[in-house]
């Protein structure tokens, strides 16, 4: 990329109207026990010398969308996630495919453990090795600064992975504190035997039967290292302000390779404090905010995506807030991982109960903010998401979840087949398993169970594109590929079952009558939203009592409706279903979607 030397005014006016807002975070987490205008001092040349080095190609995508900062909250836009090895072995592999997200109407893209890891297990490629390299096996940086290009004359943004919370144990910072580096060993967090274990009576198990407890041994660290993942995975101590530099210069050297988007990986856990959870903290927010000011000011193209898997009520703060100094916002996009998990309860109990309340807890976003949306992604449906949305409305939550994942996992009748997630199936946690084999198409014998599960999926990816966000498919959704159980012959993968749902692409598989009307589903899907102009958030619409499987959703002008059961539903309304160009019917089939004209509605 062509890089740009000379004077850079609007880098000074952005330093002029942002500066406030990122000196304030910094104050905030650091100007009690630091030097807060050397501080600055020194972030401020890092800034300089990063716009100094900003691609011409990017300082006009800057320019571009700061006149329209509402550009990723448009109804077409789209997204896709996957993975670069099971999508096309190569970085340069996956540029030959772009035509077929093209084909899809993609305007956002999200790569998974593009980066270079740790070898060995690195927990899916989010145990970070270099944040700066990309992952050896997959190409170079400058094969994906090559990809950006092709990706950017079709309106498609790449998102990339940045891990805040950690790095891989043989990260060069964390070699470097093993080694004895001073400066570097303050990068994590390292306590004694008493210590680890006052914390982590308080501290919730990500992965309770891989690798339960969040310390970790390591003699040459002189104690315990705080691993919240897995112990290769080192928390990083964000209380040290040199981490914080360290990553927004990372940060912004990553957005200047061409990256337009970067998913936060496990905000809620940045800041650790004793006496709490360390989770959901005020200074977790203060850090994105930080970065968020550091982007606007050197690469205001650059979205950030925060993946805050928490309750409904806890998310708004992600999107930003106001602590007495005006509103500061944060991120631009936030997971909305509670509709995902509701569109699978409701499935699993054939009514739209809980989806109507994630729905309607889900609207009143700020200006520039949006949510991203889906159905399924790399990672298993974490039910305990959920259980802060269920307390108040629901005695029972952890009853009900339990119900709904051991049906999703293939109980009784049940036509899923999923799996449980770091459990033997007796204790809630997770659920795993493709889009396609947790909707029933995996086992589906006639055409009757067919149709049935090809519905199920368009329901659920109504749910996502209907609820405004930024609906993003998974590689191979598109395509109703099932579970692929080759991971357990795999000795780096056979413990992590997620696995199952990260199947390599089968592009054979795109010229079969299930990913033909699967396509097509989501083709129309797309169409109508954009003709509704509906984006961002969405409303719930009044539901009648007597038929608790029915979801009506405000999308834009129109009105789509939803019968999450295997029983028809009556419908009021009439007018135009733009799905099909046909007169609404006055009744819904079993797991049908309608999407009724705001013309007729």
């Amino acid at each position: 990329m062509a890089h740009d030397h000379s004077a850079h005014p609007d880098f000074d006016d952005r330093l002029n109207r942002h500066g406030a807002t990122l000196r304030r975070q910094i104050a905030r987490l650091y100007g009690a026990d630091h030097d807060l205008d050397a501080l600055w001092s020194r972030i401020e040349a890092m800034l300089r010398e990063r716009m100094a080095t900003r691609p011409a190609v990017m300082q006009g995508l800057d320019n571009a969308r700061i006149a329209d900062p509402d550009w990723f909250v448009a109804p077409d836009m789209i997204g896709y996630s996957t993975y670069v090895d099971r999508f096309a072995d190569t970085v340069t592999g996956l540029t030959a495919h772009v035509d077929h997200l093209e084909t899809l109407g993609v305007r956002y893209l999200h790569l998974l453990a593009l980066l270079k890891a740790r070898a060995g297990d690195s927990d899916g490629g989010f145990a970070v090795a270099d944040y700066l390299s990309v992952e050896p096996a997959l190409g170079t940086m400058a094969e994906v600064e090559a990809l950006c290009d092709r990706l950017r004359a079709s309106r498609i943004s790449l998102c990339v992975d940045l891990a805040l919370n950690h790095t891989a144990d043989d990260h060069v910072w964390a070699l470097a504190a093993r080694a004895g580096d001073p400066h570097y060993r303050d990068f994590y967090i390292v306590v004694d035997e008493a210590e680890a274990a006052a914390r982590e009576a308080l501290l919730p198990q990500v992965f309770p039967t891989t690798a339960p407890g969040n310390f970790t041994v390591v003699p040459a660290m002189g104690g315990s290292v705080w691993t919240t993942f897995y112990p290769f995975q080192w928390d990083l101590n964000w209380a040290n302000p040199e981490v914080m530099l360290a990553m927004i210069d990372t940060m912004l050297r990553l957005a200047n390779h061409g990256f337009e988007a970067f998913r936060l990986d496990s905000t809620a856990f940045l800041w650790k404090q004793a006496g709490t959870d360390c989770r959901n903290l005020p200074q977790a927010h203060h850090i994105v905010r930080a970065l968020r000011a550091a982007l606007d000011i050197v690469a205001p193209a650059t979205l950030l995506k925060a993946e805050a898997i928490v309750p409904t009520a806890f998310v708004p703060p992600y999107f930003g807030a106001d602590d007495g100094d005006g509103f500061e916002p944060e991120c631009h996009l936030v997971y909305n991982n509670s509709l995902m998990v509701a569109g699978w309860v409701a499935l699993a109990e054939q009514s739209a109960a809980l989806p109507a309340a994630i729905v309607a807890a889900s609207g009143g976003l700020p200006r520039g903010a949006n949510w991203l949306t889906y159905a399924r992604c790399h990672d298993d449906i974490g039910w305990g998401a959920v259980l802060g949305d269920l307390r108040g409305i629901d005695a029972a939550p952890e009853d009900r979840l339990t119900v709904a994942a051991r049906f999703l996992e293939g109980a009784g009748d049940s036509w899923a087949r999923g799996e449980p997630f770091q459990s033997d199936g007796s204790v809630l946690h997770g659920t795993n398993g493709t889009f396609a084999s947790l909707a029933g198409l995996e086992i589906a014998g006639t055409e009757a169970e067919r149709e049935d599960a090809l519905r199920r999926i368009m329901l659920l990816n109504a749910l996502a594109i209907a609820s405004g966000g930024l609906a993003t498919t998974y590689m191979g959704d598109e395509a109703g590929m099932t579970n692929d159980q080759s991971y357990r012959t795999d000795p780096d993968k056979a413990h992590e079952g997620r696995w199952v749902h990260r199947p390599a692409m089968d592009w054979s598989s795109l010229d079969g009558t299930d990913a033909a009307r699967i396509s097509g589903d989501l083709a129309r899907l797309r169409a109508a939203r954009i003709a509704s102009g509906g984006a961002g958030s969405p409303t719930c619409l009044a539901s009648d009592a007597a038929f608790a499987a029915l979801l009506g959703i405000g999308c834009g002008k129109d009105r789509v409706f939803l019968n999450f059961s295997a029983r028809p539903v009556p419908v009021a309304g009439g007018g135009v279903d733009r799905l099909t160009g046909q007169p609404a019917p006055a009744i819904l089939e079993p797991w049908q979607v309608i999407w009724l004209s705001g013309a007729d509605a």
